[in-house]
């Protein structure tokens, strides 16, 4: 994972939790960074990672997330990077894998859908009410 918030992600976060109960490897934990320490591009070649997730999130136009994702995507350091080389760059759907709330079931649903495909898709308005109900 690649996130606009470069210390998240690490061991510890809700986003490796996520991972472990996916059954995804975190590229991050597996170098030993924590949650609330970044990730250099050395560390990420390091990685070598077989899927890079990077943000689709520009923030109602205020962010250039292209600009953000080209630091990596065209950085020519990184071009032999196993997910540039075999083009595995995936944007996931954000909200999911930030949430905390009872939805977080469908941050490793997401996690799962954008690692191993459409079996595991669902709607963009997924969300469980606290009352157990789906909102689909």
């Amino acid at each position: 994972l690649i996130s606009v918030m470069p210390a998240y992600g690490g061991i510890g976060s809700s986003f490796d939790s996520s991972c472990k109960v996916a059954g995804v490897i975190n590229g991050r934990a597996t170098v030993g960074i924590k949650e609330g320490e970044t990730m250099s591009k050395e560390m990420l070649l390091k990685v070598n990672p077989d899927i890079l997730f990077l943000p689709k999130f520009n923030d109602h136009g205020k962010f250039d997330v292209k600009k953000f994702n080209d630091q990596y995507l065209k950085d020519p350091s990184l071009q032999t990077l196993k997910a540039i080389k075999d083009k595995q760059i995936i944007y996931p759907r954000e909200a999911y894998l930030y949430n905390v709330s009872q939805d977080i079931v469908y941050g490793i649903q997401e996690i799962d859908r954008c690692t191993y495909g459409k079996n595991f898709d669902f709607p963009d308005t997924a969300h469980l009410s606290v009352s157990g109900e789906s909102n689909n």
